[in-house]
């Protein structure tokens, strides 16, 4: 009986040490996650494994980042788990990106991204970084103003589309559950279209385009 009763206790210890070992272990993970996250802007407060996941209404985004912006005075981080600092306020976008341009060109680097979509390593005007990314920039700046960009005939294909795309959006009736998507994605192709084909998409006839797209989704 007293080998049995020493037996139960060993293994009793074992289980505590092996519980007080984890709860320590989830204790370091919890400090160091928190730790981590105060190096961003403040924003709504991320939970482990899932961020701000359940914070986030997927059916209208824009709804979440305006009432987000608007609590953390324009600027705050998203956890999806990965962080995404947002900016709202248009005096801090023009801060960041105009001001302190040369500090924000850089973005995530993504080894995915790159093996699908690039033919070399940090190449690319969308996925490059650093003195690379600078060179296509102006390389890519050089052959849109060929094209206009910066005169007039560029803006005012712009202010067209920006019009139709405005229209579009007044002709909806059911506002606060709008899908921008493919509105958006209309404007922009028509400006690119019409600078390099001569022609734009209705919005209620963009089939072709709406099928290239999905096309290219699924690649």
């Amino acid at each position: 009986r007293a080998l049995f009763v020493d037996r139960s206790l060993g293994t009793l210890a074992m289980v505590l040490y092996f519980l007080l070992g984890t709860l320590t272990l989830l204790v370091y993970c919890l400090i160091k996650y928190y730790r981590f996250i105060a190096r961003y802007p403040k924003g709504p407060f991320p939970l482990p494994f899932i961020g701000n996941f359940i914070e986030i209404d997927a059916k209208a985004l824009h709804n979440s980042f305006r009432q987000f912006g608007k609590q953390h005075n324009g600027i705050y981080t998203l956890f999806t788990p990965i962080p995404f600092v947002q900016i709202t306020d248009p005096d801090i976008l023009r801060e960041a990106f105009v001001e302190k341009g040369e500090d924000f060109v850089g973005r995530p680097e993504n080894e995915v991204h790159q093996e699908a979509f690039t033919m070399a390593p940090n190449s690319g005007v969308i996925n490059s970084n650093g003195d690379a990314w600078r060179d296509n920039r102006r390389a890519a700046i050089s052959i849109m103003r060929d094209f206009g960009m910066g005169k007039n005939v560029m803006e005012e294909q712009v202010r067209s589309s920006v019009a139709d795309y405005i229209s579009q959006l007044d002709s909806i009736e059911d506002k606060d559950h709008a899908n921008l998507r493919w509105p958006i994605q209309v404007m922009v192709a028509n400006i690119i279209n019409e600078v390099l084909f001569g022609f734009r998409y209705k919005y209620d006839d963009c089939q072709p385009l709406m099928e290239y797209v999905e096309g290219f989704n699924k690649v």
